[in-house]
């Protein structure tokens, strides 16, 4: 019997992003956001799908990302949002991917490499409006502009920025952030550089500034079935499609008064059976971010649920389902291993539990089962060019980290 895997419903995925086309202003596109490995959910496998609903864009952060998408038959435009290695570059413009630039001297360095190779690179130029981590500041346009001018075979198709504050709706900031990208591409136009594509929407931006959608909008959240936050729930229906379940591998009986798992922090309240399944932190389950509160009432939250975990009584994701029952767990996560506290005659060895694992958080060596139109179509297995292997070790690493 299988230990733990995903069950990704493609067309969920499908119908998140028919949603997000419902509302799109005219003129504009969704381009889909697939980065790491689709949040977990499976680059290729949802990009196919998309593309066959009909998304013509793609959004990644490396440029081993996209390569992967086109190995797989990609055949949409393809952007790379991250920084990138010009050892890479040769290999993206082969594979036909935009790079998104924030240095003019990266126009020069892939103007050399695209002679070379006789293709045309395509660009984004990403403007720093107030996210503070990648971008070109207003100091780098006119050198950006000119390297451009004198360029031949690099073609700047697009350009966009990236709002900080649009999930946590600070209209003030998300406004300012907007009025410095207008004045960036203001900038760039009397210079003689304007790209025919912008796009700063990201899903929350989205939902929030329909005005701004211009000629793409960036989905990633929306398409996955998440809102950037709760307040976001009412504009639009949305499916989850992602599952992760287990099988019930041993069920015992167990008395009231039963000390069950580490530090032995979970006692047993009355006569049950206890059920074990195979997830654990090291798949990704009860692991949480770590996250600045928003907040008074945030911080909150967070001084209750760490308070309650020290008396024993642990709140948040810790619960399972089965049979549509939601079950709690007896103690601490495992590693691997963890128990429930499932009562008397509910379940028995085989029985499916649903387990709440977070997308990025979930291991990338568990299965993946994928769904369309009703059926099973495929299951795929850890993708090494998402998650490398870790080198190998010496044994007097070995020693030094304890292994």
């Amino acid at each position: 019997m299988s230990g733990l895997w995903i069950e990704v419903d493609l067309d969920a995925v499908k119908f998140n992003y028919g949603q997000v086309v419902s509302r799109l202003s005219p003129g504009s596109r969704c381009m889909a956001v697939v980065k790491a490995d689709a949040y977990g959910l499976g680059a290729p496998e949802v990009a196919r799908a998309l593309e066959q609903a009909g998304c013509e864009a793609f959004a990644v952060t490396s440029v081993a990302e996209g390569i992967v998408l086109r190995e797989n038959g990609i055949q949409g435009l393809i952007l790379v949002l991250g920084p990138s290695d010009p050892q890479e570059w040769p290999a993206a413009v082969r594979a036909g991917l935009s790079l998104t630039i924030a240095a003019a001297a990266a126009i020069t360095e892939l103007e050399k490499i695209s002679a070379v190779s006789g293709r045309e690179a395509f660009v984004h130029l990403k403007l720093e409006s107030g996210m503070g981590r990648t971008g070109l500041w207003p100091e780098d346009i006119a050198p950006t502009a000119r390297a451009l001018t004198e360029a031949a075979w690099v073609q700047a198709s697009g350009i966009y920025t990236h709002f900080s504050r649009a999930a946590q709706r600070d209209e003030r900031y998300t406004r300012k952030q907007y009025e410095k990208f207008c004045q960036g591409v203001a900038q760039f136009a009397a210079l003689g550089i304007e790209p025919a594509w912008r796009h700063v929407c990201n899903s929350a931006a989205f939902l929030d500034y329909p005005a701004w959608h211009h000629d793409f909008v960036r989905i990633g959240t929306l398409l996955i079935g998440h809102y950037p936050q709760p307040a976001f729930r009412p504009f639009l229906p949305l499916k989850d499609p992602w599952r992760a379940k287990s099988r019930i591998q041993y069920v015992r009986q167990a008395p009231k008064g039963t000390c069950v798992g580490y530090q032995s922090l979970y006692k047993t309240r009355r006569d049950t059976e206890l059920a074990v399944i195979f997830a654990g932190y090291a798949d990704g389950f009860g692991v949480e971010p770590h996250m600045t509160p928003q907040g008074f009432f945030d911080l909150c939250k967070v001084v209750l649920k760490n308070i309650a975990a020290c008396c024993g009584v642990f709140l948040g994701r810790e619960k399972v389902t089965l049979k549509g029952r939601a079950i709690r767990v007896a103690g601490k996560i495992g590693m691997q291993l963890t128990v429930l506290d499932v009562g008397v005659g509910t379940c028995q060895v085989g029985d499916e539990v649903e387990v709440p694992l977070r997308r990025t958080l979930a291991n990338p060596r568990l299965p993946r089962k994928y769904w369309e139109d009703g059926r099973r179509i495929g299951e795929r297995r850890l993708r090494e060019e998402f998650y490398p292997a870790e080198p190998e070790r010496s044994d007097a690493e070995g020693e030094e980290t304890g292994r």
